[in-house]
């Protein structure tokens, strides 16, 4: 692949606003975490979704070994959250930020728009990534719906046109 194809495509993804997340897991007592943007929704039979994760990143171990993992997804107003990390924290101190429960064996944010529970379902292997599979297993919701977004390389926030 060219040089010019792979800058024009980094481009492309910088206008592919998504909805930013923290993937958290537990492997052998060692909790870990990650930013993610590269998650979405797969299924709805059964609820899965997929997780792209880099095979160098601290977390890929963890996540394509563990049973369990989960998808935080975070509010408008959680920047710091998604920058601890996103590597700005060590992987000991990331925790240190935000208020962390546990559940399953598994770090979720309290205060996350959204918690999915999952299961692992299937990895598979492509280029750089591995696409984890997870399946839904439980989920905690919270309101008013304010995702925090990531699109160029900026946090957003988006505000939904209507109302409930």
């Amino acid at each position: 692949m060219s040089d010019e194809i792979k800058d024009q495509f980094r481009q492309a993804m910088r206008r592919l606003a998504s909805t930013v997340t923290i993937v958290t897991t537990r492997n052998k007592g060692v909790i870990a975490g990650m930013t993610a943007s590269a998650v979405t929704s797969l299924s709805m039979a059964p609820p899965s979704l997929l997780v792209c994760v880099n095979k160098t990143a601290g977390l890929h171990s963890s996540i394509s070994s563990t049973d369990y993992f989960c998808v935080n997804i975070l509010r408008h107003g959680q920047d710091e959250i998604s920058n601890a990390f996103a590597g700005k924290l060590t992987a000991e101190q990331r925790f240190d930020v935000g208020s962390w429960g546990h559940d399953k064996s598994v770090p979720y944010l309290r205060d996350a728009q959204a918690a999915i529970f999952c299961k692992r379902a299937t990895v598979y292997e492509h280029g750089t990534h591995s696409i984890i599979v997870g399946e839904a297993v439980e989920l905690m919701l919270g309101d008013p719906i304010t995702p925090l977004v990531h699109v160029d390389g900026r946090y957003s926030a988006v505000t939904p046109s209507f109302q409930r």
